[in-house]
């Protein structure tokens, strides 16, 4: 009877730990990546925004996957490191796991693995920009836990990588903090996951994101937004938000994890102190535009 017991509570914990994953999604999804360098356009190292979407499915090794296209902005296709099409993923739901088929291959390899205990290592098939460091990078999970999404828990997984200072979050049927197919690029002012749209409504980081590329973009301006700087990070009762000196005054929003508006101000050019009294230690986010930069409190 006691071997009974403890079967069904095998099985109970089983069926919860499965219950807990959110898939990622396959059909009608739209990943929007802001500040993605064109690697082929440096030393001047353009920054770009990319949208990452779905568009059907596509047979490779008689197995199903969906095809990934991306747009970008400004334009600037014949340097980008990949093509419109950018590969096929799949999802094994059951094991947790995302596999994907990079452009110009039949080999897949695991994007995202979300059956990972603390301690284990991934092998990121995905490069990380770092000079001595572009390819395969060993990454190991060293914490898991949760943040709400329009109501909905997602665990995030977060690893270090063995490139020197690489760390990465890994957000349940959601992708990386970086962006779908970048999963570890290291600087969060090059590259961040601004939104995610599903069926045609903003989901990630909130229900009313803007999930949007801009129709036009001055290579200048971006050179501007890449010049802002959040600090120290994480922080404890203040950060400092470093704004080019040429920029105009802008409007900004404070929000939490969960996507609550938290608090509205303006930022200046050059140095803004923005006290962070009153706020629970957790990440959060603040939209300046279209952009958005994110800190931790501690």
């Amino acid at each position: 009877m006691k071997n009974l017991f403890y079967l069904f509570l095998l099985f109970a914990s089983i069926q919860t730990a499965h219950a807990q994953y959110k898939p990622l999604p396959m059909q009608n999804a739209e990943w929007y990546q802001y500040g993605g360098i064109a690697l082929l356009s440096c030393p001047t190292c353009t920054l770009v925004d990319y949208k990452y979407y779905t568009d059907g499915d596509t047979l490779i090794n008689s197995q199903t996957y969906v095809k990934i296209k991306k747009l970008e902005v400004p334009s600037i296709n014949d340097l980008s490191l990949f093509p419109t099409y950018t590969g096929a993923i799949r999802q094994d739901t059951l094991n947790q796991k995302i596999y994907v088929v990079l452009t110009d291959s039949t080999t897949e390899h695991i994007l995202y693995d979300f059956s990972l205990q603390v301690g284990d290592t991934n092998n990121s098939v995905l490069h990380s920009l770092v000079s001595d460091c572009l390819g395969f990078n060993t990454e190991t999970l060293y914490l898991i836990d949760t943040i709400q999404v329009n109501g909905n828990d997602h665990r995030v997984f977060h690893f270090q990588g063995s490139c020197a200072g690489n760390e990465v979050s890994y957000i349940e049927g959601i992708g990386s903090d970086f962006g779908l197919l970048f999963p570890d690029l290291i600087d969060i002012r090059e590259s961040h996951l601004s939104c995610l749209k599903i069926n045609n409504q903003s989901y990630y980081p909130y229900s009313n994101a803007n999930c949007t590329l801009p129709d036009t973009a001055s290579v200048n301006d971006l050179d501007l937004l890449q010049e802002i700087s959040i600090y120290p990070n994480p922080s404890f009762d203040m950060i400092t938000i470093s704004m080019p000196e040429n920029i105009l005054r802008n409007n900004a929003l404070l929000f939490d994890a969960s996507g609550r508006e938290v608090q509205q101000f303006y930022l200046n050019s050059g140095e803004n102190h923005l006290k962070l009294n009153g706020l629970e230690n957790g990440v959060y986010m603040i939209q300046v535009g279209n952009q958005n930069l994110k800190f931790f409190k501690n």
